[in-house]
């Protein structure tokens, strides 16, 4: 087993290859939230049970099950004898679950990797943040900002308990900062999803303070973007990653 991330027009490409190649397979979809249950539970005749035998030992592998919970879009498999074998978590979520047999069937991935979607972004760091709209690949708005935190204070006694309350206070407000701007730029939205990238123990106070989050709780991903920084720049690249798909070659 080999875990690879693929662009969307990689992954494009190797659904190509599946079509081209002719080979009959188990093309099985699964939705968030069934997987891998759904598969566990299927049972097929006699001439593509060995296959999806070994489609449930696949699944069940920690690397998977682990992949499957930070990704939360499902799983398209495609799984023939004496071929590649593949296991896709694609970047947006799977519309039904379903399996069908002979030539592989790509068109439900397809559908995911051809719609265009708008999305929102929004980046957090103590102290800078960063927030974008993208229709389809292009970045159409965004504004960035910062809020003064004061850095950890190394003396000890009163001054300490002092600096550590002021600064809990300025996280606090600025995190209402973030969430008053979240709700000023996405409000007349209506986005397909939105993700987080940044400090995770950042995202559940701004959700309690943001009445959009709040509102449309359903299209936040459960993914975390890995940034590092909080501007245009991270804005920009966050793209790449939020279309990356996971794919588990066997």
């Amino acid at each position: 087993m080999r875990l690879e991330r693929y662009s969307r027009a990689d992954l494009e490409r190797l659904i190509s290859g599946f079509v081209e190649a002719g080979n009959d397979c188990l093309s099985i979809y699964v939705e968030p939230g069934l997987f891998p249950q759904y598969v566990l539970d299927l049972a097929l005749g006699t001439e593509w049970q060995p296959l999806l035998d070994e489609v449930k030992s696949a699944v069940s592998s920690t690397a998977v099950a682990g992949a499957a919970r930070r990704y939360g879009t499902g799983a398209a498999i495609f799984w023939s004898d004496g071929a590649d074998r593949y296991l896709i978590m694609p970047p947006f979520p799977l519309a039904e679950s379903r399996v069908s047999t002979g030539p592989a069937e790509t068109s439900p991935l397809k559908a995911v990797l051809e719609k265009r979607y708008q999305l929102g972004v929004v980046l957090l760091a103590w102290g800078s943040y960063a927030l974008g709209i993208f229709d389809g690949d292009r970045l159409v708005d965004w504004k960035t900002g910062t809020g003064y935190i004061h850095k950890k204070h190394r003396k000890g006694g009163r001054s300490q308990k002092r600096f550590a309350r002021r600064t809990e206070e300025q996280k606090k407000d600025f995190l209402r900062k973030v969430a008053n701007r979240v709700d000023e730029k996405f409000n007349s939205l209506a986005l397909d999803y939105i993700f987080f990238g940044g400090n995770r123990l950042m995202l559940k106070p701004l959700v309690r303070e943001c009445r959009y989050l709040q509102s449309n709780a359903a299209s936040l991903s459960s993914r975390l973007l890995e940034v590092r920084y909080a501007d245009r720049e991270a804005l920009v690249k966050s793209y790449r990653e939020i279309t990356t798909s996971l794919v588990f070659r066997f």
